[in-house]
């Protein structure tokens, strides 16, 4: 270390050998700590380019032997050795050197490490990113620093990535029709799309950061509140009529779903408005007309006068409960409505419809009804939705406003429609042996339930509380167990409709516990359907499910409509088997 220039006024110590050597050695201690310290790595050099230093660290940027980094080895051959082993970005910064020859690679490395200030990030085939930062100093001596900033980089791509899905999510809220809010966890509002804010008449800059009690009447500020308060906590999905005002009106019934979106700690309340008062202005004529004429009041002023009179529904039920409830909510939508009661007044209605060119924009089944009713409507294009009589005074406004509005996609046809449409299995001679069994080569299908039973295997306390008050509120006798081995006992003992699985299971895990309920003796004729509940969509965990035996997926945070498809989906007798339980 006595190589480096002494600077002006310094005292001169050094009045012997051990003195000098004394003072060299905690010159590179302080060097060697300041490396630490910075989590860097230095190499000095003098002006003839002989090492002076080199720290401790300097071999994890450079993995060359300890000899080249003693004083005195010539920068020229370190920076050799580590071409000869293929360390040319590492020892360099510069990504251009597998085309260049050894001499002229090494010609440029000194070239610019003569350079007044030189830096430069480069990334090795490891994936790790190293800052180089050269100086020379102007007595000639220089020295670099290497800086791993590998965690840099990829909180810059994180943070690129998160500005390119939160624009993304911006323009596909400002994209649709209907108003909508969002909510943090705090219940500080942390995106609006610009139907809210027209709705409201507050620009987003004045709406974010605050909270919805500024922007509504404060009951239905209140409401509002505790609703978000109750989806945020629990997950489950609510929607409700409240009286608001929008665009300046008068207050009117107003349609609001919300919903819980995101992960554990980053949990976010999405809620969505949609009108529901637009029939009670009108005269009683255009009420009851099947061809109204509609209003047009501009894009996102009214989604109910503008779309939904005139609007033709069909339903299909044989319950008076259900038409009751769904005709009221249909009349205070704006549309024109009627019923049929089975498949043959279904396939009648539908035949005059088309001979005098009517078309029926919506059909409301009810789930207890036989498939073959869906049939018929897929058969004439109409669109459809499905829904359970306990549902309807939540569901279907909405669902209705989500379908007549465009907001979502007609469903398609899938192949569960195309397998109730083969033979029944009536067709199979009633004189066979029982004993005998059937063709390996093609599989069967599951025998039907004898139980409404939902089991399901969850071992977390809240998502077990989310569980209950989901399949309560679909009116579904249930049983919850924590852990793999009880839910393949259960599944022996109780012999259930379905069962939801959690992955994440003490003791066996979701997917070994529904091989061993594939496996189980009590399985192999009935075939218990197993939906796996996921927390991410994750494509190998997906894979998993199904190799287990596995017949469906769903994802947390779960939601009382995607849990009644799911489980309708598979049993579609689970609601006539609850109801002669």
């Amino acid at each position: 270390m006595s190589e480096f220039p002494q600077a002006p006024g310094q005292d001169k110590r050094r009045q012997g050998p051990d003195n000098s050597s004394a003072e060299t050695a905690l010159d590179a201690a302080l060097l060697d700590a300041v490396s630490e310290a910075f989590s860097s790595a230095f190499i000095i050099y003098d002006r003839n380019d002989h090492l002076i230093f080199a720290s401790r660290s300097a071999r994890q940027f450079l993995p060359l032997p300890s000899n080249f980094f003693e004083p005195g080895s010539r920068l020229r051959d370190i920076l050799g050795a580590a071409y000869d082993l293929g360390l040319r970005h590492a020892a360099s910064g510069q990504s251009d050197g597998a085309a260049l020859s050894r001499e002229e690679w090494l010609t440029r490395q000194i070239a610019a490490h003569w350079k007044e200030r030189y830096e430069i990030q480069a990334c090795d085939d490891e994936k790790r990113w190293t800052k180089f930062s050269k100086r020379r100093l102007p007595s000639g001596f220089g020295f670099c620093v290497m800086t791993d900033i590998t965690e840099q980089k990829r909180r810059e791509e994180q943070w690129r990535a998160d500005i390119e899905r939160v624009q993304l999510t911006e323009e596909i809220l400002d994209n649709l029709a209907h108003p909508v809010f969002v909510q943090d966890r705090n219940l500080q509002l942390v995106a609006v799309n610009k139907v809210f804010c027209s709705a409201t008449s507050v620009g987003p800059d004045n709406a974010l950061g605050g909270t919805i009690a500024t922007l509504f009447e404060p009951d239905v500020a209140d409401r509002l509140v505790t609703v978000s308060r109750h989806v945020l906590d629990t997950g489950v999905t609510s929607s409700l009529t409240l009286p608001m005002r929008l665009y300046g009106d008068p207050p009117r019934p107003i349609l609001v779903h919300v919903q819980r979106v995101g992960k554990p700690g980053r949990y976010l309340v999405v809620a969505s408005l949609g009108e529901v008062g637009g029939a009670a202005n009108l005269p009683a004529s255009q009420e009851a007309a099947f061809d109204a004429p509609q209003r047009d009041e501009g894009a996102g002023h009214s989604l109910i006068d503008g779309r939904l009179n005139g609007r033709k529904a069909l339903l299909v039920t044989a319950d008076r409960d259900f038409e009751a409830r769904a005709l009221d909510i249909l009349q205070l939508l704006g549309l024109d409505s009627c019923c049929v009661r089975d498949q043959s007044e279904l396939d009648a209605f539908l035949t005059v419809a088309q001979s005098v060119g009517v078309v029926i924009d919506l059909a409301i089944v009810d789930v207890d009804l036989d498939m073959r009713c869906l049939e018929l409507l897929q058969a004439v294009d109409v669109d459809y939705i499905t829904l359970p009589v306990f549902d309807i005074a939540s569901d279907l406004a909405f669902s209705v406003l989500d379908r007549l509005t465009a907001l979502r996609q007609p469903p398609m046809p899938t192949d569960d429609w195309e397998i109730t449409t083969e033979e029944e299995p009536a067709a199979e001679p009633a004189a066979a042996p029982t004993g005998v069994p059937k063709a390996a080569s093609a599989p069967q299908p599951a025998a039907p339930p004898t139980s409404s039973l939902v089991l399901v295997a969850e071992d977390n306390e809240i998502n077990q509380i989310v569980f209950s008050q989901i399949l309560e509120g679909l009116g579904f006798a249930y049983r919850i167990c924590a852990d793999g081995e009880t839910a393949v006992r259960l599944r022996a003992e109780l012999n259930p409709a379905i069962i939801l699985m959690d992955v994440t299971l003490p003791g066996i895990n979701g997917f070994e516990a529904a091989r061993r309920i594939r496996q189980s003796p009590e399985d192999v004729n009935l075939q218990t359907p197993l939906i796996g509940v996921l927390a991410q969509a994750f494509d190998r965990d997906r894979e998993a499910c199904f190799a287990s035996g596995m017949n469906d997926v769903i994802l947390k945070p779960l939601s009382p409509d995607v849990v009644d498809q799911a489980i309708r989906r598979l049993v579609p007798d689970i609601a006539r088997l609850a109801s002669t339980a």
